[in-house]
């Protein structure tokens, strides 16, 4: 009975091990991708010009993000039992959604402006050219 009962609890054991390793593994994962956009929102915080270049590499940062925390729901939702912290998880990956989404509405807005910006200045100049040249009698 002795040697029944031992492994039938070294079976639990291992059971529990394989458990609680599958779990740190998929925190690790959550962790690692969760530190993956932190660093690309860094990143994206350095951008100040909007140039065509800069605006491309700000849009491949904000597709990094989205992957990341993509992978991070679909970890989230491998989840083997309820648990607090990955209640956080969950939470946290809401937010980093709605950040990136904010962020790239702000990038589109600020691209915006500075278009607009461009387009009355071309304007102005146009505008002054032809003054000029109304006042020189050209026309």
């Amino acid at each position: 009975m002795f040697f029944v009962a031992s492994d039938y609890e070294y079976a639990l054991l291992d059971k529990k091990v394989k458990e609680t390793e599958k779990l740190s593994f998929l925190r690790k994962e959550i962790n690692t991708n969760f530190d993956l956009v932190l660093l690309r929102f860094k990143e994206l915080s350095k951008y100040r010009s909007y140039n065509s270049d800069e605006l491309s590499k700000q849009g491949i940062l904000l597709e990094d993000i989205q992957s990341a925390n993509y992978k991070i729901k679909d970890l989230i939702d491998k989840k083997p039992k309820a648990s607090l912290s990955f209640d956080l998880y969950e939470k946290l990956n809401n937010n980093i959604g709605a950040m990136a989404n904010l962020q790239d509405s702000l990038f589109t807005s600020r691209y915006s402006i500075e278009s607009y910006r461009d387009q009355l200045n071309d304007c102005l100049r146009v505008n002054r050219s032809a003054v000029k040249k109304i006042r020189g009698g050209r026309y």
